[in-house]
């Protein structure tokens, strides 16, 4: 059986989004959180300290995740996670956010491989309190990086590696390498987890029909484009206007109470880019909505169009 990972995606991903879309819709097996930044001071943010707190996740099975160059702090924060009641950790070296990866961090970890084995090194010489998974992208410049850095993945008992099939310059729109996938049986590493451009059923289904012992698939935006995606994908059936329109609201009445109108009404506006596509027009109406009626108005039509130019 295939497992299904929901992609972390901050400011987005909440606990809000997660329960919403366990109850409405389901299908994922693991919720990744969006990655705590670690300090020397190990203060996590407040909506960090929210977001992975278990009465927050109930119930779900999730995934927490760390952002770091310090071996230090990731040992601290696994012991952290472990007292909450988790078993298992995820390392991100693979945020290509420029914010991020200007002080080495994230993919900014890619560009210097050496440094890479060294921190790896001094994790894994440590009796680690929680299972430790890493997501990763395929290089910091070029695809060709990836030979080097999936021999060192290779050499460390993860549980698990993500493997976003892009470079850091890449970011999100640029070309997708699915054969890093291939490299990583070639080389051996545990138990790859294929993330990239996942949209569609028919992406997921090539996508194991090319490599059948591929076991795990990670989907962000998919997700949000099309909540219904894990669940269809299960056998189970599409996502129906009654069932969108319950889930649009949802989140808007969550991120209402928990912030205010026009933040939670923002927070719904981000997902302009997933259900109306490029419609032009449908994400103009969406921009100038003052309501989530109009919002939600938008994005089904939006998603009708894009469904009858595919059909």
């Amino acid at each position: 059986m295939m497992t299904i990972y929901f992609a972390p995606m901050e400011g987005i991903t909440d606990g809000i989004l997660r329960r919403a879309h366990q109850e409405i819709f389901g299908g994922v097996d693991i919720y990744c959180l969006p990655f705590h930044k670690l300090t020397q001071s190990m203060s996590l943010l407040t909506r960090e300290k929210r977001d992975v707190a278990p009465e927050e996740n109930r119930g779900m099975n999730v995934l927490p995740q760390a952002l770091t160059r310090d071996s230090g702090q990731l040992l601290n924060w696994m012991e952290y996670i472990a007292s909450l009641g988790y078993d298992q950790a995820d390392l991100n070296i693979g945020c290509p956010s420029p914010t991020v990866t200007k002080r080495g961090r994230g993919s900014g970890m890619l560009r210097d491989p050496e440094y890479l084995r060294s921190f790896l090194d001094r994790v894994f010489s440590n009796e680690l309190p929680v299972r430790l998974s890493v997501k990763t992208r395929i290089g910091y410049e070029q695809a060709e990086e990836w030979d080097r850095l999936s021999d060192i993945l290779a050499d460390y008992p993860f549980d698990h590696v993500t493997i976003h099939v892009r470079t850091m310059r890449e970011q999100y729109t640029g070309g997708i390498h699915p054969d890093a996938l291939e490299a990583a049986f070639q080389k051996g590493i545990r138990h790859p987890v294929y993330n990239g451009d996942l949209r569609t059923v028919g992406n997921v289904t090539d996508l194991m029909n090319r490599w059948p012992n591929l076991d795990a698939v990670m989907i962000g935006r998919g997700l949000l484009a099309d909540p219904a995606l894990a669940r269809e994908l299960r056998g189970g059936g599409a996502a129906t206007e009654d069932e969108l329109r319950c889930w649009y609201t949802r989140l808007y009445e969550g991120w209402k109470q928990r912030f205010q109108h026009s933040l939670a009404l923002g927070r719904i506006k981000k997902l302009i880019e997933w259900p109306c596509g490029d419609n032009i027009r449908k994400k103009r109406l969406l921009r100038r909505a003052e309501s989530i009626e109009e919002c939600i108005n938008a994005i089904l039509a939006g998603r009708k169009l894009i469904q009858e130019s595919t059909a």
